[in-house]
Formats: structure tokens, sequence, C-alpha cells
């Protein structure tokens, strides 16, 4: 036991801040004979890696691992600051505690302190004594009622909780992955209780406080070394840092890029903007699995299967949120992952399989005991990882059970919308009055939600995993759809910075609708028109008002959704002609029926496919059902002479189709009788790109879609749960497909368009402009802010940043050049 003499203690002392305060507590240590003078400095540096405040006024400065050869000594020395030292933004330190460790022997010293912090009465009454052998009887006397630790037999060590909260996910999750490296078994002890140090699960069980005492035992052919890497990493904190007095949550310091307060649920930024309100879930999902399997070995298969796409999902995450909001706040899907792979959940999962339980059932039955156990521990933070567990359990168990929803419920107020994705026809279940802004477990920057989010100007952040969905409705929220985050528990600081945002928001685009006439003329002098995409007769009205310089894409195919039979030819007939009129002479394109892969329609009676991306849809679908392919022809035809329009063929892989789709054309247009038409095709697929000099021969233009180029470029499902969010348009490999779709366009004399999500994007507006697209169709209420951005920028800046972009290595690198540039010239990406 290490002794504590009366000159190793001082009373009443005072210091302007808790710098001074730690070179008080150093000198006073270098007297003693502990530490060399240079190991201060290494006491100062531990402050800004780890917390060494205990809590009710109680500090515990130490040098970093890397000075323990400055440690003459093992001793520990006890300063009283009666008037208190502020230790940390609402934490003032009364008792200060100096250690130098060489050995173990100071862990009785303190472990005995957090007998004093758990006592507030006793706290108070060492910051305050005047009697020096009171805080030696206090922390040197034997540690009460705590049930003695088993002797080891091998190797052991023994260490203190991480401060300030314990041994919760994140340390726990540092503590795994330490021992993984080694070829031994480590067994943590506590209060009589033992653990796991492969099992995140089993340590979080322990509920081990921070600062109690923990005994580490090894065996193995590693047992030595474990130890020793156990060692450096306890006294590293276990990648912990200081947090707020006060906080409920491990989070940490706030950072540059996302200085929230609130509890921040990461996913990817689908439509800018910023909203606040309570939160409202779309669709009500309940998970149905069978209890019971006949083929074990398959059900061991399915359950490795759904393990590996859960993992994929949260590597998905941990990187994105790395980027966005550092290592400490992305730590919490490193605890998940380590979840996934927790040694006795896998175990006992396939132990109930080999009885004759389905993969989900056992799944299922396993985690959910587990999250059971977490939330009944008397320790509020460690039972909050329960819900933690539940977000990963149902990551894993979706594909192993069938989803039932039932029909969504909306209030009467406006809310913030939840739900796994949004499909075209959840469209017309909306009522934009009632929602604030969307936020999908799903999902990617190209998905359903995200075009639906832009169409209706909502703020909407996707790809936020499952979680989401067991939010209680009514719940407060921050949704920040510039930042790509949902922020749960905003504190007032965070709501004031939101509002400050919506306000910033709402007067930039004022001033842009003032000017939303205005063409899109760069600084020297070039143009680039801004047209709309729109899916109804009703939007062409729209487009105009909004300062659209025509549409660059109709998508003719949501006449035909949402129905038992298909629209005839005088219905179609009449919305064109009233999309004509609406236009009053600016250009309409109506791109010929694409429907097939992601868009379902019974009456078409369309053979059920592996793989829909890859199959019957687009002109392909036209030549299946030639019908209805020259009945829309005679109407678009019809309506052409009410005004300009353009055909556009979607899906346009090779010459042939696009020989046979104007063949067709030009049979109906002499059965219509009316004059030609300009011809164009969709740039989507990687053959068209390849192909692009022969299709620009025969067309008067091209108009690139950027969702479907980049999932076929990519090899990107852009529906797909863990791909998705992947799927960038702004990808080097994307963007030059472009660029080889621009030249062949240049040589052909043909002028390129782009109608693509990227298109209304701040960042694919610059380099798609870069690169030669002359022409950006975009969501109806993002024209005057694309205007207005190419306004304010030079097309010589455009094409610089663009020439770049095609040497980066990933769309990330991308948008950071146009940030860079928009940086520079004070416009906002």
């Amino acid at each position: 036991m290490l002794s504590l003499t009366p000159s190793q203690v001082r009373l009443g002392w005072a210091a302007a801040n808790k710098a001074e305060a730690i070179r008080l507590v150093g000198q006073l240590m270098v007297e003693a004979g502990f530490i060399s003078p240079a190991y201060v400095d290494s006491m100062l540096k531990r402050e800004q890696v780890s917390a060494t405040f205990l809590g009710h006024g109680i500090a515990i400065p130490h040098g970093l691992p890397e000075a323990r050869h400055l440690v003459r000594q093992t001793g520990v020395v006890v300063v009283q600051f009666p008037a208190g030292v502020v230790w940390s933004e609402d934490g003032h330190a009364h008792l200060v505690v100096g250690i130098a460790a060489r050995s173990d022997e100071h862990l009785q010293v303190l472990a005995n302190l957090t007998g004093v912090l758990d006592d507030e009465a006793l706290a108070l009454a060492l910051a305050s004594t005047l009697d020096a052998a009171t805080i030696i009887q206090v922390l040197t006397s034997a540690a009460p009622e705590t049930p003695a630790e088993p002797e080891p037999g091998g190797p052991s060590l023994r260490v203190l909780s991480p401060s300030p909260y314990g041994l919760h996910a994140r340390p726990a999750t540092v503590l795994v992955e330490v021992v993984r490296r080694f070829r031994a078994d480590v067994t943590v002890h506590h209060e009589g209780r033992q653990a796991n140090a492969r099992s995140v699960l089993s340590l979080l069980r322990l509920g081990a406080r921070a600062g109690t005492p923990l005994t580490l035992t090894a065996a193995g052919a590693d047992a030595e070394a474990v130890l020793l890497a156990l060692r450096d990493a306890f006294d590293a904190g276990l990648g912990e840092t200081p947090a707020p007095p006060g906080a409920l949550t491990p989070e940490p310091e706030p950072t540059a890029v996302l200085d929230y307060e609130g509890t921040l649920v990461a996913g990817l930024s689908a439509s800018p903007g910023i909203a606040a309100g309570p939160v409202w879930t779309f669709q009500r999902e309940q998970l149905v699995v069978e209890e019971q399997a006949a083929d074990a070995v398959r059900e061991h298969q399915l359950l490795e299967a759904a393990l590996a796409g859960a993992a994929a999902e949260l590597r998905q995450l941990h990187d994105g949120f790395l980027l966005k909001a550092g290592a400490q706040r992305a730590a919490i899907f490193k605890a998940h992952l380590e979840l996934l792979d927790d040694p006795e959940m896998l175990m006992e999962s396939h132990g109930l399989i080999d009885t004759g339980l389905s993969a989900g059932e056992s799944w299922r039955r396993v985690f959910e005991d587990r999250a059971q156990g977490l939330a009944a521990l008397d320790a509020p933070l460690m039972a909050a990882r329960a819900a933690d567990l539940l977000d990963v359990g149902r990551r894993v168990l979706r594909p192993l059970a069938r989803v039932l929803e039932g029909e969504p419920v909306f209030p009467d107020h406006p809310v913030v919308l939840l739900a796994e994705d949004l499909a075209p026809s959840d469209t017309a279940k909306l009522d934009p009055a009632m929602v604030l802004g969307l936020c999908t477990a799903g999902g990617g920057t190209t998905s359903h939600t995200a075009i639906i989010a832009r169409s209706l100007d909502l703020p909407a952040v996707v790809a936020v995993g499952p979680s989401v969905l067991d939010l209680r409705d009514g719940q407060h929220c921050i949704l920040d759809g510039d930042a790509g985050v949902l922020v749960m528990g905003p504190s007032e600081r965070d709501r004031a910075k939101a509002a400050h945002q919506r306000e910033r928001i709402h007067a930039r685009r004022e001033e842009e609708k003032l000017e939303r006439y205005q063409p899109a003329i760069t600084l020297d002098g070039r143009r680039v028109e801004v047209a709309a995409n729109i899916s109804g007769a009703d939007d062409a009205a729209k487009a105009v008002e909004a300062g659209g310089e025509g549409v660059g894409l109709m998508r003719t195919e949501f006449l035909f959704l949402k129905r038992d039979e298909p629209p005839g030819e005088e219905e179609q007939f009449q919305a064109y002609r009233t999309m004509v009129r609406e236009l009053n002479g600016l250009p309409l394109i109506l791109r010929t029926l694409d429907i097939g892969g992601d868009k379902h329609v019974p009456y078409l009676s369309l053979p059920a496919e592996a793989n829909p991306f890859l199959g019957v849809r687009g002109i392909r679908l036209c030549f299946e059902r030639e019908d209805l392919f020259r009945t829309q022809l005679r109407a678009i035809l019809r309506a052409s002479k009410e005004g300009p329009i353009r055909i556009m063929y979607p899906m346009v892989a090779m010459p042939e189709e696009l020989a046979k789709a104007r063949a067709i054309t030009e049979s109906v247009r002499r059965e219509v009788g009316v004059a030609p038409v300009e011809t164009g095709i969709m740039i989507e697929v990687p053959s068209a790109v390849m192909m692009a000099e022969q299709l620009a021969r025969d067309v008067s233009f091209f108009s690139i879609g950027t969702n479907d180029l980049t999932q076929y470029v990519l090899a990107m499902d852009r529906q797909h749960p863990v791909l998705a969010p992947k799927a960038d348009g702004l990808h080097p490999a994307v963007l030059r497909m472009v660029d080889l779709t621009v030249k062949a366009a240049r040589k052909a004399g043909i002028w390129v368009g782009a109608c693509g999500g990227i298109a209304g994007d701040p960042s694919g507006a610059v380099v798609l402009s870069g690169l030669g697209v002359t022409e950006l169709s975009v969501a109806i209420p993002s024209i005057p802010a694309v205007k207005a951005l190419l306004r304010g920028l030079s097309m010589a800046d455009a094409e610089d940043v663009a020439r770049a972009a095609l040497e980066c290595g990933n769309a990330g690198e991308v948008r950071g050049l146009v940030r860079g540039l928009l940086a520079r010239k004070g416009a906002k990406a």
C-alpha cells in the first residue's frame, strides 16, 4: 500500500487557472522526488488528450504514457484549493491529486477517490478541511466492502475504468480491438464479476463506472504482451476525451464541421435546407420472422449473410461520419461493428439454429435478451447502450424477416417525416404543408426520396439506418439537409443556431427569387440555360414562375402510374398541349415512356426479372409495347403544332435502338401530318457514351441522366441499402463519361444537357458547366439558386475546377474542389 505523508499534502492553496494549479502540483511532486521536472509538461499535455476531472471537485492530473521514463518513483501528492480552480467548462477542482506511477501501488488511493465521488458531503469536507490527516485517512484506508478479486493464476494488471463515463461502448470497443491483436484470452474482473475482453457486450454488462478498479488477467502465448498493450491503452484513456460536466451521454467536444450539442444521427445530404420540429414515422413497420426452420445449414448461411450486410452498412456509416465529424463521433459505429462480431452472441445464435429455430428467430432472441440486460443495468449510460444493440439487431434482422407495413396516419401539424424510403407513388400521400423535411433509413442521394424532396423544396437526409424508425413520434429534432444529419434532443443553442440558419437561407432565397428571370450568364459572358424537370401538366406554369428557361425533362411515365389502364391518346394530347401553352414559346422536352426497373405498373404485365435495372425498361419497353409507344408519339406530335416540342428517347444503349426509335417516330409523324421535331437521347448507360460519336450524327441533342449513368458506371444499385450512399454522380469515373459525351457532341455540332440529380446540386452545376454542359435541367425550387450561383462565377473558374475534378480519386475530393472555389468567391455550396 502506498504511503501518504503530511509532507505530500498541501492545504489552502490558490491558483489562477488549471495550468498554474498543475504546475504547483507538479513542483510538489518534483520536490518529493517522484518525477523529473520535464514530467510537468506531460501533465499539461494530458489535459488535451483525456479527462482528469472526476467530478465533485476532484481532479487527478498525470502525464502521458510516453513520459513514463520521467517518473522516478511511484507516488501521489494532494493539493487543496478551497476557492476552486476552473478545470473544465462547468467544473471546479478543490482537491487535486497529482499522480506519478511506475507501478500499481497508487491504485488503492484512486479506488478510495471513487468512494469520495459517491459521497458529496465527504467531498465537500475534504475541500475545506484544515486537517491534512483527514485527507490522508480517507485516501489511504482500505477500500470498504468491495468484493475481493480472485488471486490471478497468471499475469495480471490492475487499472482504473476510464473517465469520464466508465467502460461504456467506445472504450470497450478500444479494449476489444487491442485484445484481438494478440493470441491471448483476457478476463476483466470488477466487483466480483467477470467479462470476456473480446466481447463488447460482456464488458458493458460489468457496469464499471469511471475510476473504479479493474483487474485484467491473461492466458495464452501473448499473455504478457497483451497486458503491456492494455496498460498503455488504459493510460491513454481508451480513446476517451473530456466531456462537459453534467452530460448524460459520452459526446466529444464540438467539431468545426458539426457543432450540435444534441445527439447526432448521421446520414447523407439529399436536399439542402434546415428544419426543426417533431418527428413522425411515415410507415409503421413490423419485422416478422418464422420461428422454426428445417434446414439448419441454410439458416447458418442466412445469418452470416445478414451479419455481413449489416457490417458493410456500418463501415459505410463510419467512413462517412469520420470525414464529416471526426473520429470521436464516428466511433459509435465501430462499437456497433464490434457488437456484430461479439463471440458470445454469435455462438448463442448459431446454437439456437442447431436446435431447429430459424436464423431470424435465433438472432432476435439473442439480441433482444442482451438489450434487456443492458437496459436493466443501474447505470444510465450503460443502459442507454441497449438502444445501440437494438439498432444493430434490426440491421441484421431486416433481411431475415418479412416486413409488414400499415397505412400511414398523419398528424394535423407539420412534422419531420421519417421513413424507410419513399417510392414515387408515396408522393401523392404527402401533404407538403404538413411536411417540414424528410429523413429515411435507406436510399442515397439519387433515391426517390432525394428527388421528391428537391421537387418539393424540402430538406432531406437519407441513409441514416433503421434506428431512425424506432424514434418516438413527437420527439423534437433538427434536420440539417446541408450537413446530412438528424439532431435528436437539440439544446437551446442548437435550436437558436437552426433558426438563424433558416433565416439566412430564407433571405438568400428571397434575393434569388427577385432575380430569377435573369439568365445564367457567367462573369466572363458564357450562358448556361437552366430548365426544369417536371412530372405533370400543372408543373409547367410553376417552372416558368420559378424562372425556368423551358422544360429539360418531362417524365411522361407519371401519366401512366397509379391507374388501372394506360392513358389514351386524347388524354395525353390534352396534357402535353396544356404544358406547351403554359410555357408560352419556351421549349418542352418530352421523354417517352420510361417504365421498368424501379417502377411497377400492373397493367403492363411485365414479367418478373432477376435484375430489372438490366432488363426491359426505357426504350426497350417502348419496343416491347409498340402500341403504347405509337399512341404516345401521336399525342406528342399532335401537341407539337402548339409550340416547340422535342422528343427524347430513354435508355438508348446502341445505334440500332436509336435507328428503330426514329423510324417508328417518322412513321407516326407521317400519319399525323406534322412537321419534323427535334429528337434527342438520354445518355444513361456506358455503351451510349462509348458510341456517342455515332449516336450524335442522328440526333439534335444529348441529355445526360446522371442518376442512372452513375449506377451503371459504378455498378451500384441506387436503391441498394449499402451501396446507394456511395452512388455519387460527382465521382470522377462518372465525370469522365460526361467529358467524353460533351466532346463527341461538340464534334457533331450538337448541344448537351443534364437532367439528373447533380445538375441541381451546387457542386454538380459548377462541374457540369465547366465540362461543357450547356443546359441544366433541375427541380423547380432549385432554378433560382442554380442561376444565381452561375451568375457569380466565371466559366474559366468552372473549367479549371472541372479539369481538376477529372483527376480526383473520389467524389469527396471533387466536392472539396468546388467548396474551395465557392469559398474564394464568397458563394455557398
